[in-house]
């Protein structure tokens, strides 16, 4: 009935709208980091949670459409060309590292039964340090790769 993997279908095509809508999720991910740090700072541990919850969902869903659209168009756009490939392999893994590290930290800290102690404020810093440098190096690196 379908056939979903002819190749004619198997390729991404370009979304011209597709870098802006990455800067707005990323504007979107840091004010949600912000509504965790005002509610640490209120001490209203219930309302932070709240936030990890919405910036875990948003975080899942970027690093989704990054995989599925991004770097799969980018692969294929730049196979033949072996520094630009391996500059993109890089991003990926890096991405994968950091995915893993901040979801694993999200699904603890959103258990019941953990506190948001300051042991969890010295790591999210520390998270929220490493997606601000990864944010900036996409914008002004990865991005800029994407073209039609």
């Amino acid at each position: 009935m379908f056939n979903f993997f002819k190749k004619s279908e198997s390729k991404l095509a370009f979304d011209s709208k597709l870098i802006d809508k990455f800067h707005k999720d990323h504007e979107e991910l840091v004010g949600h980091i912000v509504n965790v740090q005002k509610a640490l700072d209120k001490n209203k541990e219930k309302k932070a949670k709240q936030f990890l919850k919405q910036l875990r969902i948003r975080m899942l869903g970027h690093f989704m459409e990054e995989d599925i659209k991004l770097y799969w168009y980018l692969k294929r756009y730049y196979s033949e060309h072996g520094d630009i490939s391996q500059t993109i392999a890089m991003f990926e893994s890096s991405i994968k590292d950091i995915q893993r590290e901040v979801i694993n930290f999200l699904d603890y800290y959103l258990q019941e039964t953990q506190k948001l102690d300051k042991k969890f404020e010295e790591k999210f810093s520390e998270i929220v340090q490493t997606l601000s440098s990864r944010i900036q190096t996409e914008e002004s690196s990865l991005y800029t790769l994407y073209v039609k």
